[in-house]
């Protein structure tokens, strides 16, 4: 440790000897220092060459390599420090003197090489010294050049004169009092400003007056270093916000009523303001205070026309607009729905037209755009603003549209209005959603709601009026004809004028769901925008004159002959067809053409036509009102079972020789009785009666009792057959009632033709049977028939008493019905009809009377066929009807007499349906020829086929 202290010691004296020579090197010249680095470089070199030998290039670089990083670093090392902590802890002197020794052969090659690099580069030192010389040179040339123009400047300055100096001197003041006076013309003219500007305002130049108050603030702005301009500022600011509030009066009323040279003008004004997208949301704000407003303006007229009180007008005033809708009565009810419709089609225009104009805009402005390949970034957002405010506005708009009207619709109770003026108002609602539509694609699910709503309240009043009428009219009715001419057809009543499209005005209202190509033609939107229907002072809304069409359905004196003449020339095409499809234009396979028979006389009574008017207005309602069509048909319906209940009931009394109703009309009548007609023991309070009438009672002036009218014929006739009648209206008119019938609720409409509709010809069956079974004296046929002897040996050719007896009965029913029928026309659907009753019914009366037969042998079985023959031959003489009813029944029942044992019990298989047990029975009795055991086997026949029945 002692000699590592020494030597550490000795090295830091060193240190200190070796900084002198440093310092004092910063006197030395270059030319003392290269030669001083060259003799001791030389001196070095001969002293390393003493001790070691010379080493070749790569041994040298070896030993470079050699070398530790920290002697290559820059900053304060201390290498001294670095070596001695390399010496061992045990000094050894051989040790140390070859750590010596390596740290001096790397000083002499480093030496080595950095005296060769040196020498290297004195040829360019040299160079770069004469470049400094030269430089040095350029310098001493610049200055002198400096200094010559210093001094030429300082003689310019001493030859310039001072009347050189006062010529500037008066122009400097010349061009002081030039711009004194500009600022004081300035001022004058921003004084007079305010006249200009309220002249431009008058003249509605709004770019104008605020393109002058923006220069007028920038010229106050320029001079405000004037005492007089800071007033004139703050009256520049006042008649600023003036100008801004007569732009906002004029966009209110360009929002009220749209013209396209002022909103454009507004559009620059704001435009030049940077506000155009305030203006936006004020032309919203001002269309929402114009709905309100005009909405209560218009309704507080009505109430305050109509409710003329003293002291009550201010107090309307005041009210809240649900509140003031309930005052409207209902005579001004339609024509102020018809005023507010107007005022909201004017807004909605309105809006539309601004929505067009900017769309115009907007396709100009893109063609500039792509014209110079540049657009203007901020005029694209203030355009962007404005189309994302309008298409949001829309929807907006029409929902304030339909608060209102909703409101003004569910304020007042229609139920008590007339049909006719429920039917406006109706269309008016129509036509308004039909607007929104076209608008903005709504569907007005408020209006729709609102509208349903009254008119399922409205309807039920309606329908349950109208059956206490119809219950009033029959029990009143005479049943006598109504004169109508002989070309009468419904297209001819005012309420089915619709079906030949002189209603082109009335729209209807659909369900949501339904698509628009489904939309009748009728309605205002069809394919084209409703707003391009109209002109700028017309509207959907207007009343047109329309034209006075007066009913011809009455005869006026004209004889009730028949007619070949077809009044359907007048009908269109389409309307003739039983259904065309909306969509192909084409017919339906499954229903044929119905046509109303013209041809004919028809035969109607007052509460048939009565009748007929009502289902056209429902049809009219279903066609307006879809949502509730169904409903609608429902009380159709009532309407055509009521009456046809009423016909059976009245006319239908059935006699001990007629058949029961068949299975359907069994159902029908049960279903009408429990679904329409009202118990008179069950309690009133039940709110499944209240739609259900009392069963009617027939007129006391109606005599269906005396044989001197053939048991009220003329009445059943004209009964029966103006059921007829409106059951084949309703068969016509099939084709326009199923399209209005959503499609799962058609199987009503189907089951209500099939089980109603068409059971009419069994209900003239069973009316005309009950006079058939009474004009002839059929019991005593059969007492007649009983006391004919059927056991005879022998034949005559003369036949029996009572086919004389009821030839005679048929031939005097034939000569007054012949005299009836020119007092009564009888057509000839129901004579045919009464005659197949009365040849059924004679028929069954004689097969009931060959059935009373105890006894009977083969002359007698004879005697029974000469007898038929002879009926029959007289009487294909006395009607037309063929063939004749029931005849091959008592034509079999004679000749199955002859039938053998064999063939017997096969007859009566097939034939057990046709007759009656007590007949059949009867039959086998008289059969002589068959075995008793063949007789008790067919009776246990006839005894299961009677047990079964």
């Amino acid at each position: 440790m002692d000699i590592k202290e020494k030597l550490k010691s000795f090295i830091d004296k060193q240190k200190i000897s070796l900084k002198a020579p440093v310092q004092a090197a910063e006197f030395v010249t270059s030319d003392e220092f290269e030669g001083r680095t060259a003799v001791t470089a030389q001196f070095l070199r001969s002293a390393s060459g003493l001790k070691d030998h010379l080493l070749t290039p790569q041994a040298e670089q070896a030993v470079i390599d050699s070398i530790e990083s920290l002697y290559f670093e820059s900053g304060n090392v201390d290498v001294g420090e670095h070596e001695l902590q390399k010496f061992p802890d045990v000094a050894d002197v051989h040790i140390i003197n070859g750590m010596r020794s390596r740290l001096r052969k790397q000083q002499t090659i480093v030496s080595r090489r950095v005296s060769d690099l040196i020498m290297q580069k004195q040829g360019l030192c040299s160079k770069e010294m004469e470049r400094v010389t030269e430089l040095q040179k350029e310098v001493i040339k610049g200055v002198s050049l400096c200094v010559e123009g210093r001094n030429k400047l300082a003689q310019g300055r001493s030859q310039f004169t001072s009347a050189s100096l006062g010529i500037l001197a008066n122009y400097s003041k010349r061009q002081k009092i030039a711009s004194v006076i500009r600022s004081l013309r300035m001022i004058r003219t921003l004084q007079m400003t305010d006249v200009q500007l309220q002249s431009l305002l008058k003249a509605e130049d709004y770019p104008g007056a605020i393109q002058l108050l923006l220069e007028c603030q920038k010229a106050a702005a320029t001079f405000k270093h004037f005492t007089c301009i800071s007033e004139l500022s703050t009256k520049l600011q006042d008649t600023l916000e003036g100008a801004e509030e007569q732009l906002d009066v004029a966009l209110a009323r360009v929002a009220a009523n749209f013209n396209s040279a002022n909103y454009e003008k507004l559009q620059i004004a704001y435009g030049l303001l940077g506000k155009t997208q305030t203006l936006m949301d004020q032309l919203h704000m001002h269309l929402t205070s114009h709905i309100h407003n005009s909405a209560f303006t218009i309704v507080l007229g009505y109430v305050e026309l109509y409710n003329n009180t003293s002291g009550s007008g201010s107090s309307f005033s005041k009210l809240q607009y649900s509140e003031l809708c309930k005052y409207v009565n209902e005579e001004s009810f339609l024509p102020c729905l018809l005023d507010l419709s107007k005022c909201m089609w004017n807004v909605l225009k309105s809006y539309r037209n601004i929505i067009k104009w900017h769309e115009n805009e907007e396709k100009v402005a893109e063609e500039d755009d792509s014209s110079d390949g540049e657009g203007n970034t901020e005029a694209a957002t203030s355009r962007k603003y404005a189309k994302q405010k309008l298409e949001h506005g829309l929807y907006r708009l029409w929902q304030d549209v339909q608060a209102k009207v909703r409101t003004f619709i569910l304020a007042s109770d229609l139920s008590h209005f007339k049909f006719d003026d429920f039917l406006r108002i109706l269309d008016v609602i129509n036509k308004l959603i039909d607007v929104g539509e076209s608008f903005c694609g709504s569907k007005s699910e408020t209006l729709r709601e609102s509208i349903k709503k009254q008119s399922i309240n409205y309807f039920r009043n309606h329908h349950r009026a109208r059956m206490e009428e119809l219950h009033m009219f029959l029990e009143n009715e005479g049943w006598e004809a109504c004169p109508v001419k002989s070309t009468f057809s419904i297209h001819q009543l005012m309420e089915y004028r619709f079906l030949k499209g002189k209603d082109v005005n009335f729209t209807r209202i659909t369900s949501p769901s339904s698509s628009p190509s489904k939309k009748s033609a009728g309605q205002l939107s069809g394919n084209k925008d409703v707003f391009d229907l109209f002109s700028r002072e017309s509207s959907p809304f207007d009343i047109t004159a329309e034209e006075t069409i007066e009913e011809d359905i009455m005869a006026n004196g004209e004889p009730l002959t028949l007619s070949d003449d077809d009044s359907d020339d007048d009908v269109p095409d389409e309307l003739k067809r039983d259904f065309v499809d909306e969509q192909t234009g084409e017919l339906p396979q499954p229903h044929p053409r119905r046509k109303l028979d013209h041809g004919k006389t028809s035969i109607v009574t007052n509460t048939t036509l009565t009748i007929l008017r009502l289902i056209g207005k429902y049809i009219q309602m279903m066609k307006l009102l879809q949502p509730i069509a169904f409903d609608v048909m429902i009380c159709l319906s009532h309407l055509f079972d009521y009456y046809l209940y009423s016909v059976f009931m009245f006319f239908g009394v059935r006699g001990d020789l007629e058949q029961n109703p068949s299975r359907r009309l069994r159902g029908s009548l049960k279903r009408i009785q429990d679904t329409l007609i009202l118990n008179p023991e069950a309690c009133q309070e039940e709110p499944s009666d209240q739609d259900k009438v009392e069963s009617p009672s027939l007129s006391p002036v109606v005599d269906i009792t005396s044989s001197e009218s053939i048991y009220g014929l003329p009445v059943r006739v004209v009964a029966v057959e103006s059921l007829a009648f409106l059951a084949a209206q309703l068969e016509a008119l099939h084709c326009h009632i199923e399209p209005l019938i959503p499609q799962q609720r058609r199987t009503f409409l189907q089951q209500f033709y099939t089980g109603t509709v068409k059971i009419t010809p069994e209900i003239r069956q069973h009316v005309y049977t009950a006079v058939a079974a009474q004009v002839i004296d059929y019991d005593g046929i059969l007492n007649c028939m009983g006391s004919v002897k059927w056991d005879i040996n022998d034949l005559m050719s003369q036949h029996s008493q009572y086919v004389d007896v009821l030839l005679r009965q048929l031939q005097v029913l034939s000569m007054r019905l012949e005299e009836m029928s020119r007092v009564s026309p009888i057509p000839s659907e129901a004579c045919t009809a009464l005659w197949e009753c009365i040849v059924r019914i004679t028929n069954r009366t004689l097969l009931e009377g060959f059935a009373g037969a105890r006894r009977c042998t083969n002359e007698g079985r004879s005697l029974m066929q000469l007898d038929y023959q002879q009926f029959l031959m007289k009487l294909e003489c006395l009607t037309s009807v063929r063939p004749l009813p029931d005849r091959h029944l008592v034509e079999t029942y004679i000749k199955a007499y002859y039938l053998p044992e064999g063939a017997l019990e096969e007859w009566l298989q097939q034939n057990r349906g046709n007759y009656s047990s007590r007949q059949l029975t009867a039959l086998v009795a008289t059969m002589t020829h068959i075995s008793k055991r063949t007789r008790q086997k067919i009776a246990a026949i006839v005894e299961e086929s009677g047990k079964k029945t």
